[in-house]
């Protein structure tokens, strides 16, 4: 498991903070960093060990609610998914 450290906006706060975080891929860091309800925006992550660092640049609570769509069973994980009907009208005609 490797160590990073993710640049981050808090909620409420107009200077970015840095947190340390643990994961073996940066994909887990930001996974960890999505699931942190006071964080607002993600700036960057950087992995310790050799410095490589990932440009995020994203505000979080879309992917919060893409997550929330996530479910585990036994068999796997599956991804919900609806699909609505828009209460307003399109009068566009197609030819």
């Amino acid at each position: 498991m490797d160590e990073y450290v993710a640049t981050v906006l808090m909620d409420g706060e107009t200077k970015p903070t840095e947190l340390k975080n643990f994961g073996h891929t940066p994909e887990e860091v930001i996974d960890n960093i999505v699931q942190l309800p006071n964080v607002a925006y993600l700036y960057h992550i950087k992995r310790l060990m050799d410095d490589t660092v990932w440009d995020f640049e994203a505000e979080l609570e879309p992917l919060r609610e893409i997550r929330k769509m996530i479910s585990r069973t036994e068999g796997g994980i599956g991804l919900e998914l609806r699909i609505t009907e828009s209460e307003e009208e399109d009068d566009t005609q197609v030819h």
